[in-house]
């Protein structure tokens, strides 16, 4: 008998036993930038990934919050060390004419906060308590700390609130199995909660919830 035969039936079991434990994690697993291919700053970062025209859009006003989350994810993150945040933060300070050990939280807007804390996490996501580095206010912030603050400056934004309860939940996540429930419920709570206009096109929306869904079987069965 051929027990070669039998290896893809294991292999199924396996996987549809355990879905959420042989995923990745709510950062690297939700990549919705696929959907914003059309859109030129999203498609200009996927060709060039970080120069001085994707750090202008980062911080555009007129760009919108769910086109700049997409630039972020897609730059993403690597299995190799990424300096991403730092080089970004360079680029917040020559716009604010002052230096990035310099920079304080209040000065930064929403844009520029929830880039920031965005490409952070996406930088350090074995690490996320781990600030940018350095003396400075905003080079000892971490990543939930400046996506704090781009909520503080934009709490009736959609896309912002999403992106914060998914570097929330990748927070979760780190903390182990046992709280696991906490990824789903994070995330989920936002999505089915949000008081005020969707600003993050559905289908992004969709591709975040079909990897954060894998964890609801971690809550358990209502009583």
């Amino acid at each position: 008998m051929d027990i070669r035969l039998f290896v893809p039936a294991i292999a199924s079991c396996i996987v549809i036993a355990a879905p959420a434990a042989w995923a990745d994690s709510p950062l690297t697993s939700t990549n919705f930038a696929t959907v914003y291919q059309d859109v030129d700053q999203v498609a200009y970062a996927a060709r060039h990934r970080l120069d001085n025209k994707v750090f202008k859009d980062l911080s555009d006003p007129d760009v919108p919050h769910d086109v700049r989350a997409a630039i972020v994810n897609q730059i993403g993150w690597s299995n190799e060390p990424q300096q991403n945040a730092t080089q970004y933060l360079d680029y917040v300070a020559r716009s604010h004419k002052t230096q990035p050990s310099d920079l304080k939280l209040s000065v930064l807007t929403s844009q520029e906060a929830l880039a920031l804390g965005y490409m952070l996490a996406m930088d350090n996501r074995f690490s996320l308590m781990s600030p940018i580095g350095g003396r400075g206010e905003v080079q000892q912030a971490n990543a939930l700390s400046l996506l704090n603050t781009a909520v503080s400056k934009a709490p009736n934004d959609f896309s912002v609130v999403l992106i914060h309860s998914l570097i929330q939940s990748q927070y979760v996540f780190d903390s182990g199995p046992d709280n696991w429930c906490g990824v789903y419920e994070t995330v989920n709570s936002v999505v089915q909660n949000f008081q005020g206009k969707r600003n993050m096109r559905p289908e992004a929306v969709d591709i975040i919830m079909d990897y954060i869904q894998l964890y609801q079987t971690d809550c358990g069965s209502p009583e």
